[in-house]
Formats: C-alpha cells, sequence, structure tokens
C-alpha cells in the first residue's frame, strides 16, 4: 500500500513486490552505491503505469515517432491493409482469438472503400487496436526484416489516452458482442505497450459486460446459437479470461473472474451433452490448440494467485493444497510438452516458434509464482533452500529460452510479443542476482544470466521504452553492486555468501530502520559496463523435470528489518511495522504477524491512521 498527497494505492504480492523489497533490503545492508541509485527501482513493477506515468500529461505523450506515420491519410486498398495488418494476425491472433477473422476482412474491405470515420463506432475501435499493435510489432520486425510502409496515422490510436477515449464512445451503446470484441481491443492494446494499470481499469467494464452478456456461460447449451455464434462466444470468453489472470497477477489484484462461477467448456473440450454435430465439430478445431493451452495455464495462474497471495485471515495454505496445484501444473506441461517440442518437424504445425516459447515460458513462470513466495520469508529452513534452487532453475531455463529466439538458428522465431516477458526476465534476473548474493548460485553464473536478461530487454525495448529501459537500470544497479562486493570479498563464487540471516551491518542500529542516504539524480541511459556487455552465447535447454511440491511455511524473524522501507522509501518500524509511523510496532508474540504479512491484512493500519490496543 503507498500513499501520496492525492491518494493510496494498492500493489498485490503476487506482482512479486515483497519478493522485490527482501532483495532491496539485502543488498542496501551492505552497498550504499545501491542505496544512493534505488529511488527508481525499489517498487519497480513492470506495467504498473499510474506509478511510472503520475501525471495526465505523460498518458497523452505521441506513442510513435514521426517517421512510423503517414498524415496524408491516404486511401489504402485492400491488399495494402492486410499487408499492414499481417503482425497482428500472425502474432496476437492465435493467443487471443476473440475476432472472426472472416468478418474483419470485410470490415477491412468496407473501410477502404469508404474510409474509418463512415464506419459503425465499434469496427472502428476494433481496426485501430489491431492496427496499433501491428505498428507497435514492427518495431521488432524491421530490426530483421525489410522497412514496412508507414502506417496511416486515422488507423492507430496516437495516445494512450485516445484509446482510453475509445471506451468512452462505447459505453452509451447497448451491451453486445462487437461493442465488448472493441472494448476488449482497446484493453489488448494497452497491454501491450504494459500500461497495465489502464487496461486493468477498462478489464472491469470488459468483464462486467461479458457477464451481462452470459459469456460466462457454455454457449454450446443453448439451442438459439448458431454454430459461428458457439465457436465466437468461446473464442471470446477465453481471450478474455486469459487476459483477466494475466492482469490480476501482474498488479497483485484480485481475481475478477471466479472458475466456481463458468461453465464454458475448454476451445478443444466440449464437456456438455448435446446432439448439435455442429457444436461437436467446432469444439474440435485444431486452430484453437494454442487457446485450449493458454486457458488451461490461466486457470493454473489463479489458482497459484489464491493459493499464495490471499490474505492471511482468508488464506487456506496447506502442504495439500500446494501438492494439488503442483500436480495440475505437471499435468498441464504434459498435455502441452509433445506441441511444444515435436518429435519430429512439423513444418505445416499451427504453432509458431514464438507460441511455443510463451508456452516455454509460461511454464516456468508458474513455477517461480509457486515456489517464490518462500524467498522473501527469510527462513532458511530445507524447505527455503529447496524453493530457491527449484526458482533459480526455472529463472535460468527461461532466459536461455529468451536468449535462443534472440539468436535463432533458423531465423524463424517472432518477435517478443507478450506482455508478460518483461516481467518475467526482470524477476528471473532479480532471483538469480540474490541468490549469488546469499551464495546459492556461483556470481559468474548469476552475471552472466543478467547479463541475457539485459539483452532480452534490449530487444522488448524497441516496442516500449520506459519499463525495460527501467528494469535494464534496476538490474545493472544491482549487478555493479554485486561485482563490487565480490572483488571486496564479501562473498564470491567458490564460498557461502552473505546469507539473509547474517549479522546486519550499515547505517543503523538494533531494532531501527536503516536510514535512507539520499538519493541521486540519474540518467535513464543504461551504464555500459565491461561486465554487463559481454554477450555469452547459452545453448537452449529446457530443463523438464519435476518439481516436488512443497508447503512453505512464513515465518520472519521479527528483529529484522522490514523490506518496505528501502522499496517504497519511507520510514519504517523493526519487524513488519510497514506503513505505521515511525517508532511503532505489533506484539511479535502473534504468530499472524511475521514478515509475510502486509498491510493488505490490515487495511486500517496505513500511515498512521490505526489502532493498536
Amino acid at each position: 500500500m503507498r500513499k501520496d498527497d492525492t491518494s493510496a494505492s494498492f500493489l498485490g504480492s503476487s506482482s512479486g513486490i515483497h519478493f522485490v523489497r527482501t532483495v532491496y533490503q539485502a543488498f542496501s545492508r551492505r552497498s550504499a552505491d545501491l542505496r544512493q541509485a534505488r529511488a527508481g527501482h525499489e517498487s519497480l513493477v513492470p506495467g504498473e503505469d499510474d506509478h511510472l506515468r503520475p501525471d495526465q500529461g505523460r498518458a497523452r505523450a505521441p506513442l510513435w515517432r514521426p517517421q512510423e506515420l503517414d498524415f496524408t491519410s491516404p486511401s489504402l486498398p485492400f491488399e495494402a491493409l492486410i499487408r499492414l495488418s499481417d503482425n497482428y494476425f500472425q502474432n496476437w491472433h492465435p493467443v487471443y482469438p476473440f475476432l472472426h477473422a472472416p468478418s474483419i476482412l470485410r470490415m477491412m474491405d468496407r473501410m477502404s472503400q469508404v474510409g474509418i470515420q463512415f464506419i459503425p463506432r465499434s469496427d472502428a475501435a476494433i481496426i485501430r487496436s489491431i492496427f496499433s499493435i501491428s505498428a507497435i510489432d514492427a518495431r521488432q520486425v524491421q530490426a530483421t526484416s525489410p522497412a514496412l510502409a508507414a502506417m496511416p496515422a486515422g488507423l492507430v490510436f496516437q495516445t494512450a489516452h485516445e484509446a482510453m477515449d475509445g471506451l468512452r464512445d462505447l459505453l452509451d451503446e447497448s451491451s453486445s458482442i462487437a461493442s465488448l470484441q472493441a472494448a476488449f481491443g482497446i484493453q489488448l492494446f494497452l497491454t501491450s505497450i504494459l500500461h497495465l494499470n489502464a487496461a486493468s481499469r477498462i478489464g472491469g467494464f470488459v468483464t462486467r459486460t461479458a457477464f451481462h452478456l452470459g459469456l460466462h456461460r457454455c454457449p454450446a447449451r443453448y439451442s438459439c446459437f448458431t454454430r459461428d455464434d458457439v465457436a465466437i462466444r468461446r473464442r471470446l470468453f477465453w481471450s478474455i479470461y486469459c487476459l483477466e489472470r494475466y492482469l490480476t497477477q501482474a498488479l497483485g489484484v484480485p481475481l475478477s473472474i471466479r472458475d466456481d462461477d463458468i461453465d464454458v467448456c475448454y476451445p478443444g473440450t466440449e464437456r456438455h451433452q448435446t446432439e448439435r454435430e455442429d457444436v461437436m465439430s467446432c469444439a474440435g478445431d485444431s486452430r484453437l490448440q494454442l487457446l485450449d493451452h493458454l486457458a488451461k495455464f490461466a486457470r493454473l495462474r489463479g489458482l497459484i494467485s489464491e493459493l499464495r497471495n490471499k490474505s492471511i485471515m482468508h488464506s487456506r495454505e496447506n502442504m495439500s493444497d500446494a501438492t494439488e496445484v503442483n500436480s495440475k501444473l505437471l499435468q498441464w506441461w504434459n498435455e502441452v510438452y509433445d506441441d511444444v517440442h515435436p518429435l519430429e518437424p512439423e513444418p505445416d504445425s499451427l504453432l509458431k516458434p514464438v507460441h511455443r516459447l510463451l508456452l516455454v515460458v509460461s511454464r516456468h513462470e508458474a513455477i517461480i509464482a509457486l515456489h517464490r513466495p518462500v524467498l522473501a520469508a527469510d527462513n532458511p529452513t530445507a524447505e527455503y533452500k529447496a524453493a530457491f534452487q527449484t526458482c533459480i532453475n526455472s529463472s535460468r531455463s527461461l532466459l536461455t529460452a529468451l536468449h535462443g529466439c534472440l539468436n535463432p538458428r533458423d531465423r524463424l522465431c517472432a518477435p517478443l510479443i507478450s506482455p508478460s516477458f518483461t516481467w518475467i526476465v526482470w524477476m528471473s534476473s532479480l532471483i538469480l542476482i540474490y541468490a549469488a548474493w546469499t551464495g546459492h548460485f556461483p556470481n559468474q553464473g548469476a552475471l552472466r544470466y543478467a547479463n541475457i536478461g539485459i539483452s532480452v530487454l534490449r530487444n522488448i525495448a524497441m516496442r516500449e521504452r520506459d519499463w525495460p529501459q527501467t528494469c535494464i537500470e534496476a538490474i545493472q544497479d544491482l549487478c555493479s553492486a554485486l561485482e563490487k562486493h565480490a572483488q571486496d570479498g564479501w562473498s564470491d563464487s567458490g564460498r557461502q555468501g552473505p546469507s539473509v540471516d547474517s549479522p546486519v551491518h550499515g547505517h543503523e542500529g538494533p531494532g531501527q530502520a536503516v536510514t535512507p542516504t539520499p538519493s541521486t539524480d540519474r540518467s535513464m541511459r543504461p551504464r555500459e559496463s565491461q561486465t554487463l556487455d559481454r554477450q555469452g552465447s547459452l545453448p537452449i535447454s529446457d530443463d523438464d523435470f519435476e518439481i516436488s511440491p512443497l508447503d512453505f511455511p512464513v515465518v520472519g524473524d521479527p528483529n529484522l528489518l522490514n523490506p518496505a522501507s528501502m522499496v517504497f522509501g519511507d520510514q519504517a518500524g523493526n519487524g513488519f511495522s510497514y506503513g505505521m509511523g515511525e517508532g511503532v510496532t505489533l506484539p511479535s508474540s502473534n504468530a499472524f504477524f511475521n514478515e509475510g504479512w502486509s498491510v493488505a491484512d490490515g487495511p486500517w493500519l496505513i500511515h498512521g491512521d490505526f489502532f493498536v490496543g
């Protein structure tokens, strides 16, 4: 929970923010350089655009470079429109097939004849979303392909604010599939440029409208729907579901769609008995194979979020629940594996390399989300060490996979389009650097993989600069601190490094918060470092061993400093009294209040507005 002069904002633990606090706390105890540089990075969660862009003027900033747009407003022929939208249909449509492609082609044909200003508002919003996403993708594609023609300015959203305004035009219309598709298209575009707060706000409108239209009920149960109706309703619902689960995890907010409220069958399976052969054939559409995999993975995202990130008063975390979630994750990967790693090359496969990469990264992302919460507990038990090694393995594996896509042997890999890639690259680099700092991983290995993470982020920065660049700076700061203290003898790859539960050093006394060093103004331009600029080439691999389900108790030492003071730049008392004002603590004898506790579990305990009896 954060509060400024105007409002408060909440960032949930599923975003990884509690782990970030722990890492910065551990480094800040022994690194004066990091204390000076931490101001821009300590509360970093990629995509939280309300935090990075606090003023309205930034939301109205142009999204495009002058050379990317054609302001002469030419009337393009249908064939030219198809070419300009190709990136979207190649990369995004298989992941979120919320549109009926033949209908979109007819829409483009009509627009080429009369212009975008003379088609319905919902159609215009869909068109602008498609071409805006395609133009963003072109920034990465042009690095390896001939430059595409400039996009007509009237076919894209000029600013994030204009995209949000597109939703306002739909609010006075009655609920319909077309208006819902338009709203989801705007939400998807904002997500693609990592404006996640804005996308999440639109998501509230999207999910409520989906409920109003009955999309949470399986359309095959109702005879009033045609075959095409059944197909598009199912595809639209699962697209909404997948994006909602991603935004929920990225921002740490509660689920908007509960699994026990829906009965829509997965794209590849029809569970409801029906005599309609057209509906049964629709359920077996192989083109929806990727959506089927991603819909099942989105459900796993929700299960992990509910298991690991509930308020303590409502948490049911135990060994049985952790085992069940882990078994479902393994089952999902066993179903997906043959599609990701076919025994023989399949030139006609519907899964493109970038989609296989998305499934691989999603698997490791889920493993990290399941095991990462224990790393913030400062409780070095056997379970803690096992979880650490599990997270190290998945972090290393997904960075290797992403690096392989940057340097493909067959040059067929598409751009790194997934919005989750920025977050998971940053989190994986953070885990490996922290592992080296605490002696769980060699320093040189951590620096090497951090360098790979920076290379991946630089590629993603071609799409949207702010968040990847900020993550690069954060990684470079941590790497510099790790290198410096390795040279000073604090840790090395051959012996146990400083543990998170070792005695605290720095500018603090027993039971007192760290006194922060004034931050210095820093340029957003990344520093050049000989170590960080080494481009190591790693073989592509995927470690497919099973991860044992573990139940990790979150038990903290009240004598340790609360990491929140390092993250949010304010004063915190010892233990867990973040946000309560200086010098105020809660009784450490209460088992519920430990290092895993957050202000979300007691929302009245915010900036002095509390009472402790």
